[in-house]
């Protein structure tokens, strides 16, 4: 029986199968591995993957690129916020979603990011029936670990609505250990696994402690000012300067002249992977003149330093989260399709010296296939590589915390349970009230940076009236296997009780 994996990323999407006892990715119908996620409307037909790319030159207005990064997010979030101000393609508010204004096929229409990510996960089902048992699909997608439930939910519809069957969503970081069989093959094996996820339009490292089969996330950072469109642009503005130089012309005049740039630049980043030297060739790049030049890996090289810097920076930073010298790292696993270059491998392994390196799976297909084991796993699978099984321990992907002011009367937040934390967990605290206080309101929320008050979602509000003169209130805090956050509070004097069930996002 088949079992699917499904890696869907900002820039490409992979698909990987197991079946028979063996896990493989599935190429496209063009024979590629992976698949572009990119989405273009024309007067003839919805074009997707590596059609729908090559034509974005001609058609940018049309074509639709990183919709993973707002999937799942509100017009307000400032994550598509950013997205917008980039975007390309108009984009407007619709009661408090943002959709696509494109033109297809003569008409003015209206496109959600559910409807892009849809037709995507419908060329990877298309895919994935060519390796599959008729009608049955069942998979497994791979998603962020800080990715909140509405961005999970999203994915889970968007590939349902396409036809695959989806078991669960899986944590990238967690997928990468699967990919590698570790905890799989032997568990009594222990250690701390960097999972160090270089994307086309951001980064995600993260710390797994890995014990007894178990899996737990310590910590996690996500930058988009470390990402493989960072270097491809290093690389860009490089060969912008080098025509300048050579015709006096500048090609960001013409957003045609860059985008066509910025593809062939694409084409040369990813050929000094694995030869020391590309060629890059373009006709007619501005005003009909066109270029020809060549670049080395050594120059490349030298042109993203400060990018490799920003790199590791990344790994003191989820140390600092995780409470983990980078001396207890024992294992790294590389992986996203930014991570091809070798400046990346190798920065990372000069810096973790003392660690064992993970990267005989080309990066881009590790996290897809490690979904594909999972999956397995899942539908019953008897073969004994995945006989011990994936036993992931839930977390909390934000910090919960309470809402208040301090002695300045600005807003502050409390935490209650850090981001990270496992389920299921309690936590007990007491509120005494000033004289003549006889209410009380208390707004539970969740946040991402504990510092900025303007970051935090309200979950719920508790409120308590008629209380006695300087009441003392228990509050305790239950975080529940299955997910859910339940909050109850007692005055002791009165026994006055008030409680509340949250769902919160693992």
């Amino acid at each position: 029986m088949a079992a699917f994996g499904v890696h869907f990323g900002t820039t490409s999407a992979c698909l990987a199968v197991y079946k028979d006892g063996k896990t493989d990715v599935v190429a496209n119908d063009l024979g590629d591995r992976t698949t572009p996620c990119v989405v273009a409307y024309t007067d003839l037909d919805q074009t997707v993957g590596v059609a729908a790319k090559q034509g974005s030159i001609r058609n940018t207005a049309n074509t639709i690129s990183f919709v993973k990064s707002v999937l799942g997010r509100s017009w307000e979030d400032p994550v598509s916020q950013e997205y917008i101000k980039k975007s390309q393609v108009k984009i407007e508010n619709k009661n408090g979603d943002l959709v696509f204004v494109v033109d297809f096929k003569g008409d003015v229409i209206n496109a959600t990011p559910m409807d892009v990510a849809t037709a995507i996960y419908k060329r990877m089902k298309e895919t994935a029936s060519s390796h599959g048992d008729g009608d049955i699909h069942d998979s497994v997608l791979a998603v962020p670990s800080q990715f909140s439930e509405e961005q999970r939910k999203a994915f889970e519809k968007c590939a349902s609505r396409a036809g695959f069957s989806v078991l669960r969503t899986l944590n990238e970081s967690i997928a990468a250990l699967l990919a590698y069989d570790l905890g799989q093959m032997d568990n009594t094996l222990q250690c701390n696994v960097l999972v160090y996820r270089l994307g086309g339009d951001s980064t995600d490292v993260s710390i797994v402690h890995l014990q007894g089969g178990l899996y737990r996330i310590l910590g996690n950072t996500s930058s988009r000012d470390v990402a493989g469109s960072k270097f491809t642009n290093v690389l860009a503005d490089y060969l912008a300067q080098e025509f300048f130089k050579k015709y006096k012309l500048d090609v960001k005049e013409s957003r045609r002249s860059v985008n066509k740039l910025r593809m062939a630049t694409e084409v040369c980043k990813h050929t000094l992977s694995t030869l020391e030297n590309a060629q890059v060739s373009i006709d007619s790049l501005h005003e009909g003149v066109d270029f020809h030049s060549s670049v080395s890996r050594a120059r490349f090289e030298s042109l993203c330093g400060n990018l490799i810097q920003k790199c590791v920076a990344l790994i003191d930073d989820v140390c600092a989260k995780a409470n983990v010298s980078s001396s207890d790292i024992e294992k790294v696993i590389v992986c996203g399709g930014g991570a091809k270059p070798r400046l990346v491998q190798k920065a990372i392994s000069e810096y973790l010296s003392n660690a064992e390196v993970y990267n005989s799976i080309p990066p881009d297909e590790v996290i897809a296939i490690g979904a594909a084991k999972q999956a397995a796993i899942l539908t019953g699978s008897n073969d004994s590589e995945l006989h011990n099984g994936e036993n992931e321990i839930e977390c909390l992907s934000k910090t919960v915390c309470i809402k208040g002011v301090n002695a300045n009367k600005e807003p502050v937040l409390y935490p209650i349970f850090q981001e990270m934390t496992p389920f299921p967990a309690r936590k007990q605290e007491v509120m005494n009230l000033s004289p003549h206080q006889t209410s009380m309101e208390m707004d539970i929320c969740e946040c991402t940076d504990i510092e900025n008050p303007d970051t935090a979602k309200c979950l719920a509000k508790i409120v308590m009236k008629d209380l006695p003169e300087k009441a003392c209130i228990s509050v305790t805090f239950h975080l529940r296997s299955e997910g859910s956050l339940h909050v109850t509070c007692r005055e002791e004097a009165s026994q006055a009780v008030e409680q509340v069930t949250i769902d919160v996002c693992s």
